[in-house]
């Protein structure tokens, strides 16, 4: 117990036991499950897509914006197609994406705002087929004027098949009609109209086929909106007839048909004209026809009456009479002239024949063709002999050539010395003092080289003019230190062997004439 100066300490409230987030989000998810079980949105769809066959999509106002989601089987039941821009009334229930902590709405149902679902979809469908062109009148055929098989497609017991049936028995009596019985409301009614008329198309042999229905709602007519069925009306090869509903009906059926019809009976009206009518009308023709062809004959016969008194028509018996004889006349000469021509030619034949009998060369042409072929044949066996015979000469002489040639022995190692003032080359170390410059021509490129020093075998002249006799005659290497050493190092005159002592004749001279003169030029 406490004094008034120390009150008492009041005990802490309990802490609340923590969440984890699993718990949380599974509260919180049974929580929008039981409370917001139905409701309906309104919002203008902002994302849509389609994933696995289900509805993924965003709905915004101006301050917000939800996600939702329709499976596919709850889709399938959607008449229009959901875009991006499109404001619609979304009902489902609430719940908690708890993978993801997400907040979305589950949608079994979407509706436009506005204008109707079926009439959206109607327009959107319209819309899409105006697009590919299947509404064009130049695609559309002409009816039979008077067919004599009619295919219908339409429910047995309907009203519209028995006013069908009756307009064509009073118009016209007679026309064969084959039935094709399907359901047209419902689920299924489109693929069932839609088979009809792809049964029809493959049995062939009728003239117009016609798709029928009486009166109903919007949603009584929703099946002649599908769009399988206006594809399978544009693909058949039978012209045909839509005929659903009353005149204020329209349905994309109607569009994609070779003819609209208001009515079931005034389909019928349209597909056959009556018969009493028909027949009058051939009458007329028959009669206006009659009438024709006797006024032309009269005409014909007046101008025929006219001619045969005219003096021209007088005088054709005589001018019938000269073209006879004139024609006969030629007739006669024509059968002399070919009654001479074999004559004619049969002496030409023989004066021909007679003529080249007399021409003995004639007889000798294919003997003389043979020879003409033989020595052809062996002229040209000459030539060919001559020419490989000439060819393998001028192989040998080329051989002997490259022998000769200077250029062969600087590939065997050899090498000519030259001054570099002049282009005769160097045959003696007298022909040069120290300090000038030479050069050495080598088998692939040329060296400058400078004279440091030289060796003068004994009994050598002064001047002269020769080949160089081999690599242990060279005065001068590369460079200039190296023809120093080279100088130093070189063996007496007596040491060399006995071809390169041998004094070279005149005659193999002008073998390198040519070559130091271009490179001179050069």
């Amino acid at each position: 117990m406490g004094s008034p100066m120390y009150p008492r300490v009041l005990p802490a409230p309990p802490v609340a036991k923590p969440y984890t987030v699993s718990e949380l989000l599974a509260e919180v998810a049974g929580s929008l499950r039981s409370s917001w079980r139905d409701i309906a949105v309104v919002g203008e769809v902002s994302r849509w897509e389609i994933r696995g066959g289900h509805g993924y999509f965003t709905i915004k106002d101006r301050t917000g914006c939800l996600n939702g989601i329709i499976f596919a089987s709850d889709l399938a039941f959607v008449p229009f197609k959901v875009t991006a821009g499109l404001e619609i009334v979304v009902r489902g229930s609430l719940d908690l994406f708890a993978p993801q902590g997400k907040f979305q709405i589950k949608a079994w149902g979407l509706e436009p705002v506005g204008a109707g679902a079926l009439q959206l979809a109607f327009e959107q469908l319209k819309a899409k087929l105006a697009a590919e062109g299947l509404f064009e009148a130049s695609r559309k055929r002409r009816i039979p004027a008077l067919p004599a098989r009619i295919g219908i497609v339409t429910s047995p017991t309907g009203a519209a098949i028995r006013d069908i049936l009756h307009v064509l028995r009073r118009r016209h009596d007679g026309l064969s009609v084959t039935i094709y019985p399907v359901r047209v409301q419902g689920d299924g009614a489109a693929a069932d109209v839609a088979e009809g008329l792809r049964r029809f198309n493959a049995k062939g042999g009728f003239d117009v086929l016609i798709v029928a229905r009486g009166g109903g709602s919007p949603e009584d007519l929703a099946p002649f909106n599908d769009e399988r069925l206006a594809r399978t009306l544009a693909a058949s090869r039978i012209p045909t007839i839509s005929a659903i509903g009353h005149e204020t009906d329209v349905t994309i059926a109607d569009l994609v048909a070779d003819l609209r019809a208001p009515t079931p009976s005034a389909a019928a009206e349209l597909v056959v004209e009556r018969k009493d009518a028909l027949v009058r009308r051939l009458a007329d023709c028959r009669g206006r026809l009659l009438r024709g062809m006797r006024s032309r004959l009269a005409v014909t016969r007046g101008r025929l009456v006219g001619l045969s008194r005219a003096e021209g028509l007088l005088r054709f018996r005589y001018k019938l009479r000269e073209s006879r004889e004139r024609v006969g006349q030629a007739r006669l000469a024509l059968v002399s002239a070919l009654e001479r021509r074999p004559e004619q030619y049969r002496t030409r034949l023989r004066a021909a024949a007679k003529f080249l009998a007399g021409f003995a060369r004639v007889a000798e042409l294919p003997r003389r063709r043979d020879r003409v072929a033989r020595l052809t044949s062996a002229l040209e066996e000459r030539m060919r002999r001559a020419i490989e015979w000439r060819r393998e000469r001028l192989r040998h002489d080329s051989a002997k050539l490259d022998i000769l040639s200077p250029l062969a022995v600087l590939a065997r190692g050899y090498a000519v010395a030259f001054k570099e003032s002049g282009g005769a080359p160097l045959l003696s170390a007298t022909s040069v003092r120290p300090g000038d410059q030479i050069r050495v021509r080598l088998h692939e490129g040329e060296l400058r080289a400078l004279v440091r020093d030289r060796v003068v075998p004994s009994g050598s002249r002064a001047v002269g003019e020769g080949v160089s006799g081999g690599p242990t005659r060279r005065l001068s290497r590369p460079s200039a230190a190296g023809a120093a050493d080279d100088a130093r190092s070189a063996p007496p005159a007596s040491s060399l062997p006995a071809p390169t002592r041998r004094k070279k004749s005149d005659a193999s001279l002008p073998l390198f004439d040519f070559l130091f003169e271009d490179k001179a030029d050069g």
